[in-house]
């Protein structure tokens, strides 16, 4: 069986906490992916965006007590896939609108998510 690889991918992770930002790297990076920013908040993450194009984001849901909701938004109008991440559970809410994107919770089990960047972005 062969492992799954995110070879070429290019993903934007927008989290505010170092720690856990710099795991999701070490971990898309391990199966190849190529991170092209980490940023801790919307205006940063739409100045990467300008930077560097992505085939796919990570979103904190929660940027130090600002919603990812008008970023992710703003990815929806572009047509770039993004998944959600939590450190909440289900105490956030999110508009009903966006309920259908993936949302997993910290911490991530690596295999789930790379299989589910790999659905978003269309490849094997």
């Amino acid at each position: 069986m062969i492992a799954p690889t995110l070879k070429g991918t290019r993903i934007l992770i927008v989290e505010d906490n170092f720690v856990v930002a710099d795991a999701l790297r070490f971990m898309l990076t391990g199966y190849d992916g190529i991170v092209t920013a980490i940023v801790p908040n919307r205006e940063r993450a739409l100045a990467a965006l300008a930077a560097h194009p992505v085939d796919v984001a990570i979103l904190d849901i929660n940027l130090n007590g600002t919603s990812v909701v008008p970023l992710a938004e703003e990815l929806r109008t572009h047509a770039v896939p993004f998944v959600f991440l939590t450190g909440y559970g289900d105490e956030e809410v999110l508009p009903e609108h966006l309920r259908t994107h993936p949302r997993f919770d910290k911490p991530v089990e690596p295999g789930r998510l790379v299989d589910c960047l790999l659905e978003l972005t269309h490849r094997p």
